[in-house]
C-alpha cells in the first residue's frame, strides 16, 4: 500500500434497523453538551408521544422515569418552557419543533440563568434540525 492508509466504511444492514441519521448524531451531541453544564444532572429528549428518544447520561432510569412524568403535562397549558421547582431539584421542560420535548433535571444549587442560556442555544439548534 505504499505507506498510505486506506479508509473504508463497512455498512451492515439488519432487517428493521436503520442507522442513525446526521440529525440524530447532532441531537445526541447537543444533549451531551447540556448534560455537561454545571448543575445539570440529566437530560432527556422525548418524541411527541412522550417516548424517550435519547437520555444523557445514557441508560439513566431516573431520567427516563422523569420523562414519563413530564409527558403527562398538557402542552396546551404551557408557553414553550415550564420550570418545576422541587425540594430536591429543578426540572426544566422545553417544547421543540416537531412535537419533541427536552427535559433537564438540575440540582437545587444550580445556576438556572446560565443553564437557561445554554438551553436557549440548544433549543434553536435542535429546532433547525426539524424538517
Amino acid at each position: 500500500m505504499n505507506g498510505k492508509f486506506s479508509v473504508f466504511t463497512v455498512v451492515v444492514r439488519v432487517k428493521g434497523y436503520a442507522p442513525p441519521s446526521l440529525a440524530e448524531y447532532v441531537e445526541q451531541r447537543l444533549l451531551a453538551e447540556i448534560a455537561a453544564q454545571r448543575g445539570v444532572t440529566g437530560v432527556a429528549l422525548l418524541d411527541g408521544d412522550g417516548f424517550v428518544l435519547f437520555t444523557e447520561p445514557e441508560h439513566d432510569d431516573s431520567v427516563q422515569n422523569l420523562s414519563k412524568a413530564i409527558a403527562l403535562l398538557d402542552p396546551k397549558c404551557s408557553s414553550g418552557r415550564v420550570t418545576l421547582n422541587a425540594e430536591h431539584g429543578t426540572v426544566l421542560v422545553q417544547e421543540l419543533l416537531g412535537e419533541k420535548v427536552l427535559v433537564l433535571r438540575c440540582e437545587v444549587s444550580s445556576n438556572l440563568g446560565s443553564i437557561r442560556q445554554v438551553l436557549d442555544t440548544a433549543t434553536s439548534q435542535l429546532n433547525t434540525l426539524q424538517p
